[in-house]
């Protein structure tokens, strides 16, 4: 079973432009989540990229990066370009890093392989090992939902280990709700399928592509993270944030 990693990194970005090659303590981001992606258990790491600009930075602290199509609806319509150029079978794993997720820590990434592995001592619980899932996702356990909705921050409903549902609002009890964090692991088999639905009416009103493997069935296994930082650099200000959190590692 092959273990591929890709970081979809594009150029243009409305809140933060050129946002992957943004310094962070004197790295570019996409640095940062390629080299947290290289610590993992990954067997090949790949930036998939709509600029050569992106690609001759990556190249430059001797990453793999690859050039795709800048007509994708979503990152997911990116990885599996990379992807399907791989000669992978249907059970090979595809982890889907973003490439604004600096601090993810290497751990997260190895666990949702473990997910698929069954590899029993990296499992939460008994249950994990009678899931029949094609997904895996993480959300944050020691973060409690705001008071006030952020439209911007995504939330996961979790049952155990199971996603059950996702929103950019929750209302009333938030107790089995838990912050999202933007990473994936697909068997093969379930990205090919993915890129083939229409997108999904919920999609389309939430801007959330995740709701479309619900939609079609798709069982989505979720892990707590166990990274320290969570944080996806979307403006200046996040940036600013990043650059704090890195004085401490």
């Amino acid at each position: 079973m092959k273990k591929i990693v890709i970081i979809p990194a594009r150029l243009d970005s409305e809140r933060l432009p050129e946002k992957p090659l943004k310094l962070i303590d004197k790295k570019p981001m996409i640095e940062w989540t390629y080299q947290a992606a290289k610590n993992s258990i990954a067997d090949e790491i790949i930036v998939a990229t709509d600029s050569n600009k992106i690609k001759k930075v990556v190249e430059e602290f001797e990453g793999n990066a690859v050039l795709t199509s800048d007509q994708h609806q979503t990152g997911t319509d990116r990885i599996f370009e990379v992807a399907n150029n791989l000669d992978l079978k249907d059970e090979d794993i595809v982890i889907n890093v973003q490439g604004d997720e600096p601090f993810i820590d290497p751990v997260d990434i190895n666990n949702i392989f473990y997910s698929f592995l069954n590899v029993e001592n990296h499992l939460p619980s008994k249950l994990e090992t009678i899931l029949d899932h094609e997904m895996t996702t993480l959300y944050s356990a020691h973060e409690t939902l705001p008071t006030k909705n952020n439209s911007n921050e995504v939330k996961i409903k979790v049952d155990k280990c199971i996603s059950l549902d996702f929103s950019r609002e929750v209302e009333g009890d938030t107790s089995d709700w838990f912050i999202h964090l933007g990473i994936y692991g697909y068997k093969f088999k379930c990205l090919k399928n993915f890129v083939k639905w229409q997108q999904s009416k919920r999609e389309l009103e939430f801007k959330l592509e995740q709701l479309r493997a619900l939609d079609n069935g798709v069982l989505i296994k979720a892990l707590p993270s166990k990274s320290l930082f969570h944080l996806g650099v979307d403006t200046k200000r996040d940036l600013i944030e990043a650059n704090e959190i890195a004085k401490k590692f």
